[in-house]
């Protein structure tokens, strides 16, 4: 099985704003940047994602790349907003694994 480490990558955080029927709604969406001398070996393909954050695991299973602006991204479910606000700035690794 083969196996991609991202290490030092950092948790980002999009704040979005909506307006619906008069009413400002807000969500965030977590994600991790995919640094471009990795993009030729990730592109194209369903990864499993788990992220280390200070030697805690966090599997966060089956995950396509999507496009932000010129770069490729891994989503983070946001369920984990927890976590990911407390390592948002902090160096992470993400290891990526062929399902």
């Amino acid at each position: 099985m083969s196996q991609i480490l991202i290490a030092g990558v950092r948790i980002q955080k999009l704040v979005k704003r909506i307006g619906r029927n008069g009413k400002l709604y807000e969500y965030s969406q977590y994600f991790v940047y995919v640094p471009k001398a990795y993009e030729k070996y990730v592109i194209g393909n369903e990864w499993i994602v788990t992220v280390w954050i200070d030697n805690e695991i966090y599997p966060i299973g089956l995950r396509g790349l999507s496009r932000h602006n010129k770069y490729y991204i891994i989503s983070l479910p946001s369920n984990l907003a927890y976590y990911w606000e407390k390592a948002i700035g902090k160096g992470v690794d993400v290891v990526l694994s062929r399902p």
